[in-house]
């Protein structure tokens, strides 16, 4: 089974257009990778979904073979009013080291439970009784929800599980903010010098993108 990795799709601390930039990239990427027999299993947003502050694809790996053309710094040249007012917005594309992050231990006190309906098949027993398990991390607000299963202890067992997972990724993503932060103006001027893609508005689709 192939491991899996994280592509994270960035604009630093750019302006609401530069991080319009990001969704659409994420999505060009996702619709590229896709193409090449990449499978794709997950995309995260970081803030609103049409202008997150990053992305977060997680894919196959071995990406440094089949894709190093795509990681780096990519340009959008966007004509915003007109010919004469032609306007460039950067993102970075990085992919992650490969190592996952250590799944916390969840105090029960700083937890959550609700338990409701399920609205997914499984019969009679899923509709008479409160099987689905919903869990809150007090600490961090993330939630997560399981309704696959009849049993409510499967259920909440594989939330649990879920839940640990995004508090995991949520304090990578924290500490990862705090230490790139400087890092990102220090070598932002880099970055935007030597573009590795220039990419343009899709003519056809107003929140898409297409090479330029």
């Amino acid at each position: 089974m192939s491991e899996i990795r994280t592509i994270r799709i960035s604009a630093g601390r750019g302006p609401v257009e530069a991080r319009h930039f990001v969704a659409m990239l994420a999505e060009a990427l996702r619709e590229h990778l896709l193409a090449r027999g990449v499978a794709v299993h997950g995309v995260e947003h970081h803030g609103a979904r049409e202008a997150p502050g990053r992305v977060a694809l997680r894919v196959s790996a071995d990406l440094e073979r089949r894709m190093p053309e795509l990681l780096g710094t990519h340009l959008l040249l966007a004509e915003l009013r007109g010919p004469r007012s032609r306007h460039r917005w950067f993102a970075a594309v990085e992919l992650d080291d490969g190592r996952a992050p250590a799944e916390p231990l969840l105090p029960r006190h700083e937890l959550d439970l609700r338990f409701v309906r399920s609205r997914g098949p499984g019969g009679q027993n899923v509709n008479k009784r409160a099987t689905a398990v919903q869990i809150t991390h007090r600490p961090s607000g993330l939630q997560a929800t399981c309704d696959r299963h009849r049993s409510q202890v499967r259920n909440r067992i594989e939330a649990l599980a879920c839940l640990r997972r995004r508090v995991a990724e949520h304090t990578v993503e924290r500490e990862r903010d705090r230490a790139s932060s400087d890092a990102w103006e220090a070598r932002r001027e880099l970055l935007t010098r030597e573009p590795v893609m220039c990419w343009r508005l899709d003519p056809r689709r107003p929140d898409a993108i297409v090479p330029a």
